[in-house]
């Protein structure tokens, strides 16, 4: 890593959510003269103006007059903000909150991208290292319940002998320049924050950056079956690759995760390294997540029997295909992380049960959602709609066929529908396949609002 003094440095920190926060707060550790804006002026200001950062809450959007060592921007800010782009014209280098990690961590870092599966994939990863003793840290973007890190608070209290588990952003991979993972994961690429990014090739190619930096003795886990993702990658590192079934002979190392377990070819041997009777994770974009994170544990020992204690031992996260309850035989199912048309799909086709969907909110990519319409007719019951974009979803599903379909004007009377219709056996199903801030502050308020409301049915029916 590189040793910088920061110590006398000014620097502006742009947008102070949580990583900013930490950015601000690690730079005043550090000795730095610390400016942060932010729009909305939010609580965590008070805290950092009370360790010594100069927080302008009158900020107005642009570059504020300072002589300023270096720009570091949070995710939210769009790459294309006035602030980022008068600090490039003015010469003044722009981070991520990424790249600043980097240059403090002194462990290696294994970094998780890609549009679904990204946090499943990097607590897999935390979870196989730390059975196999490991210390390993899940930080980054990740969004879960008590596992909320940043990259930077973990990078500064790291030391050598730890691993660091980040997930990392598209947004997180447009302003970095030396950031180098040990080990780098693209989960999987479909069309997301079409919103923020200009197109979907510009999406990819941002996801690509992970990759740039990598040397010779660092790796690239990669899915074998997305020749689009190959294209895009660029980079020095040792290439492995995953699937949710068996790998092209051609591909010198390899995992693969299928019905009979997982297994590992490297060097022309093929090996079995663990079953998965009783994995807890539902789907075959599951299966490629155990493959990924399996592939990303290669550089490190991991014994057999810690491997199969780990795939044992895994927990689905929160909101991400997670059990809530059975109500009269009917199975309640909070999958709210599911923010986009494929992990609607994928959620559909890893459900063993017929399905009534409560689906919709504020689409980030203009969807296709008569695309759901055959996989409805193969495994859904019915499907509710909530949000902004309800009237749009639905006239898009009966474009193509479906008129199982109505609106509710709050989650709670989605839900209650939903269990009016449901039959003993179905799953309920929270997969929205749209971001939520047209009704709640996030996925994880709309996760734990269906979470509440299922168990006040519960409490109902006992």
């Amino acid at each position: 890593m590189n040793h910088i003094s920061w110590k006398g440095k000014h620097i502006l920190v742009v947008g102070i959510g949580r990583s900013g926060y930490d950015v601000a707060r690690v730079l005043r550790a550090l000795n730095a003269r610390v400016t942060a804006c932010d729009k909305r002026n939010p609580p965590l200001a008070a805290d950092l103006e009370q360790i010594g950062v100069h927080v302008m809450p009158e900020w107005q959007g642009g570059m504020p007059a300072g002589d300023y060592d270096l720009v570091v921007t949070s995710p939210g800010v769009p790459a294309d903000a006035p602030i980022l782009r008068q600090a490039v014209q003015q010469g003044i280098p722009v981070w991520s909150e990424v790249e600043f990690a980097f240059h403090l961590a002194q462990a290696p870092i294994v970094a998780v991208t890609g549009t679904n599966g990204k946090s499943t994939t990097a607590a897999l990863i935390v979870h196989i290292l730390s059975t196999a003793g490991y210390d390993a840290v899940l930080c980054g973007n990740i969004a879960a319940e008590e596992m909320e890190r940043t990259l930077t608070d973990a990078a500064f209290h790291s030391h050598e002998r730890q691993i660091l588990v980040a997930e990392v952003s598209s947004f997180q991979l447009e302003w970095v320049h030396q950031f180098r993972p040990h080990v780098g994961v693209w989960t999987t690429l479909s069309p997301d924050h079409l919103d923020r990014h200009r197109s979907f090739e510009e999406y990819g190619r941002t996801k690509a950056r992970l990759f740039l930096r990598q040397q010779e003795d660092d790796f690239a886990v990669l899915p074998s079956d997305d020749a689009l993702i190959q294209s895009l990658v660029s980079t020095r590192a040792q290439l492995l690759y995953f699937s949710h079934q068996k790998v092209n002979k051609n591909v010198e190392t390899a995992v693969w995760c299928n019905e009979s377990g997982v297994y590992l070819r490297r060097w022309g041997e093929e090996r079995h390294l663990a079953s998965i009777e009783r994995l807890r994770l539902y789907g075959l974009h599951n299966w490629r997540n155990v493959a990924a994170a399996v592939a990303a544990c290669s550089p490190w020992e991991v014994p057999p029997e810690r491997l199969q204690e780990a795939v044992d031992t895994f927990r689905p996260l929160p909101h991400r295909m997670e059990w809530v309850a059975e109500i009269a035989g009917v199975h309640y199912v909070n999958n709210s992380m599911c923010t986009n048309l494929q992990a609607v799909q994928e959620s559909l086709q890893a459900a063993p049960a017929p399905v009534v969907l409560i689906m919709g909110g504020v689409d980030k990519s203009d969807s296709p959602f008569q695309n759901l319409v055959p996989l409805l007719q193969e495994k859904a019951r019915g499907v509710v709609l909530i949000g902004a974009d309800a009237e749009r979803i639905e006239q898009q599903l009966r474009t193509g066929g479906w008129v199982k379909t109505v609106r509710c004007g709050t989650l709670e009377e989605a839900v209650r529908y939903a269990r009016d219709i449901a039959q003993r056996g179905d799953w309920v199903m929270l997969s929205p396949g749209c971001a939520s801030f047209d009704m709640f502050a996030s996925f994880q308020e709309r996760g734990k609002a269906f979470r509440q409301i299922v168990h006040r049915l519960e409490a109902l029916d006992e």
